[in-house]
Formats: C-alpha cells, sequence, structure tokens
C-alpha cells in the first residue's frame, strides 16, 4: 500500500498551543467495500478545528485527545477501489470527508443510494471551489432553514467562510438587504463581494441598532454564525418583530437571553441547524450530498463566487503557522487549504 504523510495536533498540556506534526504512516489495506483516495487538497474548517488545534476548546482533554488528526474535507482522485466497490473507480474525482493528509481510506454510507462521505465531482471547477461545498452544505442547509423569500429582510452575524456563504446564498434567495456584522474590516469588503448590500462593524457601533435602522423594525431572519454563543442575544435584539434566529457553525458553551422581554414578547422564533440523514426531516428532500452538487452547479456557472474566499493554499509544512495566524484571531486569512500534490 501506498505511504503517505498526514498532518498531526499533538497537545501539549493545558492553555498552551497544539504543535502540528507532519507524521509518515502506511495506508491500510483496503476492504472490498473501501476505497483508496489520493488526496489534492485539504480545506480547514477553522471554527471546529480551531479549539483542538489552539488548546483552547472548553472539554476535558482524554488520552484519545492527545493525538488528533485534524480536518474533514479533502479533494482528489480514487487510486484503487474494493472488489465489491461499484460506485467508484480508479481516476473518479472525489470529494472526501478525509482528514489532512495525502491519502484517506473511506467508504459510502450505509445509505449507498444518498451517501455523504465520498462523492464524485462532474464538474469543470477547481479543487479549492470543489472543496468549498463542504462548508457550502452547511450553510445552505441553514438558509433552508431559515425559509427565505423573496425580498426578506436579512442579516448575517460573523463572515467567516460559512457567514460569507450564508450571505451568498441569501442573495441568491431574493433576500433584501442583507447585512453583514463583523468586527473585522476585511472580511465585511469579502461580505460585500459576496453578496451584501450593508455591513455593520460591530466594534465600531452597535449592530442591533444599525440593523433595526436599516430594516426600519429589523431584520425578518438573522444568521448566527459566530463563535461566541452570547452573540445570540445580539441577534435577537436585532430581529423583528416575529422574526427569525437561525444558528450554524457550532457555537461553544453557554448564552444568556433574556426571555420575556426578548423571545416571548416579541414572539421569536429560534431555530437550529446542523444537517441530518433523518428521512422524517422536513429538509430531507435537500440531502448534503445534493446541495454540493447544487453549489458546485452555482460555481460552474458563475452565479455563485467562492475564490475571493481562498486567502491561502500552502504546503503542509506551514500548517503551524497558518493555525497559529487562525488562533490569534480573524484578521489576514479566510479560507486556508493544503496543497498534497507532489
Amino acid at each position: 500500500m501506498p505511504k503517505g504523510k498526514r498532518l498531526v495536533s499533538v497537545y501539549q498540556g493545558p492553555d498552551v498551543n497544539r504543535t502540528i506534526e507532519i507524521e509518515d504512516f502506511e495506508t491500510s489495506e483496503i476492504g472490498d467495500s473501501q476505497v483508496l483516495v489520493k488526496v489534492s487538497k485539504s480545506q480547514v474548517s477553522a471554527g471546529s478545528e480551531k479549539g483542538y488545534v489552539t488548546g483552547m476548546h472548553s472539554l476535558p482533554v482524554t488520552d484519545a485527545d492527545m493525538r488528533r488528526l485534524p480536518g474533514y474535507t479533502t479533494v482528489g482522485h480514487v487510486l484503487e477501489a474494493g472488489k465489491s466497490m461499484s460506485a467508484f473507480k480508479p481516476g473518479d474525482r472525489v470529494l472526501t470527508y478525509g482528514n489532512h493528509a495525502s491519502h484517506w481510506v473511506t467508504e459510502p454510507d450505509s445509505n449507498p443510494s444518498d451517501p455523504i462521505k465520498i462523492q464524485h465531482i462532474d464538474f469543470d471547477i477547481t479543487d479549492e471551489q470543489a472543496a468549498m461545498a463542504r462548508l457550502g452544505d452547511v450553510a445552505l442547509h441553514c438558509i433552508r432553514r431559515g425559509e427565505l423569500q423573496i425580498d426578506e429582510k436579512v442579516a448575517v452575524f460573523g463572515v467567516g467562510v460559512v457567514g460569507q456563504l450564508l450571505v451568498s446564498f441569501a442573495k441568491i434567495s431574493g433576500a433584501y438587504p442583507v447585512i453583514a456584522v463583523d468586527m473585522d474590516d476585511d472580511r465585511l469588503e469579502l461580505a460585500r463581494q459576496s453578496g451584501a448590500t450593508h455591513t455593520v462593524n460591530a466594534g465600531k457601533e452597535n449592530a442591533a441598532a444599525a440593523i433595526q435602522e436599516i430594516t426600519n423594525g429589523g431584520a425578518q431572519c438573522v444568521f448566527h454564525s459566530n463563535r461566541n454563543p452570547n452573540v445570540l442575544a445580539d441577534c435577537m435584539e436585532a430581529a423583528a418583530m416575529r422574526g427569525k434566529v437561525c444558528l450554524v457553525g457550532s457555537p461553544p458553551g453557554k448564552a444568556e437571553i433574556g426571555l420575556q422581554v426578548d423571545l416571548l414578547r416579541r414572539e421569536l422564533d429560534i431555530r437550529g441547524s446542523y444537517g441530518t440523514i433523518d428521512y422524517t426531516h422536513r429538509n430531507y428532500a435537500w440531502t448534503q450530498r445534493r446541495d454540493r452538487v447544487a453549489i458546485w452547479r452555482m460555481i460552474e456557472s458563475g452565479d455563485l463566487k467562492v475564490d475571493h474566499l481562498i486567502s491561502h493554499v500552502a504546503k503542509p509544512e506551514m500548517a503551524n503557522d497558518l493555525y497559529q495566524k487562525i488562533g490569534e484571531g480573524t484578521s489576514g486569512w479566510m479560507g486556508i487549504f493544503f496543497d498534497w500534490t507532489e
């Protein structure tokens, strides 16, 4: 079996940033229903990976946490397929749930008609564009949970990659205005390119008050796409009477909100969004796999722009520096990719 390289996040102790090591490994022998993929690009999901790499997560550290394999989005080609694997063959271009590594052994989910952990890429787009569909399906599912209408007033709190894609999908859905909220002016400028009609720097003004003024009474749908759970209170304050507040991006911890004045009397509708493989879910017709196809189609047609969200395409040897940049704040980076080609 081929030898590969992968990134390993190594725990250094409490309140100390983890280090990233490049480790040689031998790929395991594949089973009859498995697929070996040669990875070309892997994408960093900063929201998910930041805590485990910087040591900033609040969960107790177990033995299993000492060495972690970060990442869950890769693009590459099938090198080998098991003898009973008919859905994939060598040479197929695929998106997989692989870690940051040069090779990945995977297999489709138990539902072969709708696999989500490996998927064909049948569009003329770049590897980086194709990988955007993984965070993109998170954003698109949240848009569907928001049930946007044409001319609906929308605000997005937090415009990292997922927030930027929320802005784009809201604009494509016909929402107006689409207001981007962040504390980083560079990210707000990118949000303009993503489709925001208005921007608010929450570090310089009261975001909720600004949104109330722009919308003349509040946003009908507010998206919480921020790592800070306490931003939920600002989202609620920015929402219109009987407005919707949709949470995405797995903010950690707990949020303190006002129940009577902020929630009950204004009859707000707070919705979680995480994705689903539940056949009984109201959005099941729009599976992750189907949403990714929609995203790739829109990228290929030019309806969805993502290239401005790609800030770094780097060799794995740059991983420590890039994760350090992520840990320091939002400045100077957006979509980060590792290049595993030789």
